[in-house]
């Protein structure tokens, strides 16, 4: 009868349980950056629920360059330079971004960027109090192609904005629209020219300075999918435009999409307004682990025959049949982990222990496996901990005082945009997590007995250097390692508890082990490799738990 493979596979028993790959050093831990795959913000609702947007067989604007007028002399104080530079930065940000690429389903290409002017002559109009005062802004236009400034329409179509000043009102209740209008030359050519504008926005309650590029968007997408009337859209064109139609009641549904905030437009096929998203958005959590020490107790004990059977096989393993002393110190243990983002620009966090959702000061009782000690022999069986917990926004600092163990809990953190407007129907939400380890209690063993083990593991490398480096002929085992097998991925399931020292420590016998199984016959690698581990805290530790986990017996000693 074949012997017991002395490891069974572990990833496949414990699955993604996560281990010691997330300890930078003794006292700093972290996460993996979590980078949700959404290539798309998705909405809820929208003004007409699930209609189609149809087309009615009039122009688009495929490609457009993008050409930006800023009407009136005020743009030339230093306010207006000021104010210009930000618009300026962040419609190019939005040129620049994948807002545009939906568009690509109603047969448009992305923009692209052709320039700025300021016009202060003619002068702004002060207000636009009636819906012929708009007028105004494409008798601009057309006055501009008559005196050379921009090209005839039919020699190059452009998309062009206009931003009225600061001072500038309005009282026909929008914030900007898109028109269209043509440029006559005798007898029979007209060339039409497609411009929108936009009123003046600042931080007042109810509405920011960003707010112009969130309408500059709302109206491009329009100008670029029915720029005269006869293009797509839902019902009629004066309502039913494909950006109209990006309502959550009377929220406007917006984002921020490479620092420009932007609003939602139609898409059919995701039957829902969307905006296309960055895609670097990410997460991680980062932080810290201590201990306070409590007590200490202290005794002895005698290595018993197990820990000596490579004494026959190597001297350097015959331990001294003797007392040696150990001590087990207890600690209350604290972890404190916050969030680092990219991207988001108004993260809002929700954190949970364990799968359990906390917020505020609290407590949570949490059934774990330990590791917990009596006297120098270890168990590894459930256990229920309490931690206390205090969340602040972006971090959370979790206790475990007098539980006397050692063990690792899930803490994970899911990050939303809080400045995505709108209800969603897909979101950007970044959920980095990571196991944190708790010391609660720690073994240390006599240094004379930690010497002879050290001699002995010396002693062992040796042996297996000597072994491949001699050239004279020797007998080579039929079978060498057996039935004994190391699954590779313990070194992944070493607990966080057990810190980077141990891991480092686990490494160095592993390889040890795995050298054992390769030249060693079974009868003799088998009582080695487990004499290895189970002096080895951090592989102990992965077995152990890994037992208890399967509800096999969860006792070792160390």
């Amino acid at each position: 009868m074949p012997k017991p493979r002395l490891l069974v596979n572990i990833n496949d028993a414990v699955g993604t349980y996560v281990g010691l790959s997330e300890i930078i050093d003794d006292q700093t831990v972290q996460s993996s950056w979590s980078h949700p795959n959404v290539p798309v913000l998705v909405f809820a609702d929208s003004s007409i629920g699930s209609s189609a947007f149809s087309f009615n067989g009039g122009p688009v604007g495929s490609g457009l360059p993008i050409e930006v007028l800023f009407w009136g002399s005020w743009w030339l104080s230093a306010e207006g330079v000021e104010r210009q530079s930000l618009i300026l930065s962040r419609l190019q940000a939005v040129i620049a971004s994948p807002y545009f690429s939906e568009l690509q389903q109603y047969g448009i290409a992305p923009p692209h960027w052709r320039g700025a002017k300021v016009v202060t002559k003619p002068g702004a109009p002060a207000a636009f109090n009636s819906n012929g005062d708009q007028q105004a802004v494409p008798d601009l236009i057309d006055d501009l192609i008559d005196d050379d400034v921009f090209p005839d329409p039919d020699d190059e179509q452009i998309a062009q904005l206009v931003f009225m000043p600061k001072g500038f009102t309005q009282s026909i209740n929008a914030n900007g629209a898109h028109t269209f209008d043509y440029d006559y030359e005798f007898p029979f050519d007209k060339d039409y020219y497609w411009v929108g504008w936009i009123r003046w926005f600042d931080d007042v309650p109810g509405e920011s300075r960003e707010d112009v590029i969130r309408t500059a968007t709302h109206e491009l997408v329009e100008l670029l999918t029915d720029p005269e009337g006869d293009g797509w859209y839902a019902s009629a064109p004066a309502s039913g435009e494909i950006a109209d139609l990006a309502v959550s009641g009377t929220t406007k549904q917006t984002a921020f999409v490479n620092g420009a905030k932007v609003q939602a437009y139609w898409s059919n096929n995701h039957s829902a307004p969307i905006i296309p998203i960055d895609r670097d958005y990410a997460a991680r959590l980062i932080g810290t682990n201590s201990s306070e020490h409590t007590t200490t107790e202290r005794g002895t004990f005698r290595p018993d025959a197990s820990e000596s059977k490579l004494c026959d096989l190597l001297p350097a393993c015959c331990l001294q049949n003797r007392d040696f002393s150990y001590s087990l110190a207890r600690y209350d243990a604290t972890v404190k982990l916050r969030v680092e983002t990219v991207r988001y620009r108004a993260p809002v966090f929700s954190w949970s222990i364990a799968g359990t959702p906390v917020n505020g000061n609290g407590s949570v009782v949490v059934n774990l496996i330990v590791e917990s000690f009596n006297g120098r022999i270890a168990h590894y069986q459930p256990q229920d901990v309490t931690l206390l917990y205090t969340v602040t926004n972006d971090s959370i600092l979790i206790r475990c005082i007098g539980a006397e163990c050692n063990f690792d809990v899930d803490v994970s953190c899911a990050v939303r945009d809080g400045s995505i407007t709108g209800n969603l129907k897909t979101d950007v939400i970044a959920k980095p997590s990571l196991s944190a380890g708790f010391v609660g209690t720690v073994l240390k063993l006599d240094p004379e007995y930690q010497k002879e083990r050290e001699a002995c593991l010396k002693a062992a490398a040796k042996m297996f250097r000597d072994r491949f480096t001699d050239t004279r002929p020797r007998r080579v085992p039929t079978n060498p390692g057996g039935p004994v097998e190391i699954d590779p991925g313990i070194l992944n399931q070493v607990p966080a508890f057990s810190r980077l020292t141990e891991y480092t420590q686990a490494r160095k016998v592993l390889a040890v082990a795995k050298m054992t199984l390769q030249v060693i016959p079974s009868d003799l690698a088998g009582p080695m490799v487990s004499a290895l581990i189970a002096d080895t805290p951090g592989l102990r530790a992965a077995v152990g738990l890994h037992a208890a986990r399967s509800g096999q017996m969860a006792v070792t000693r160390s």
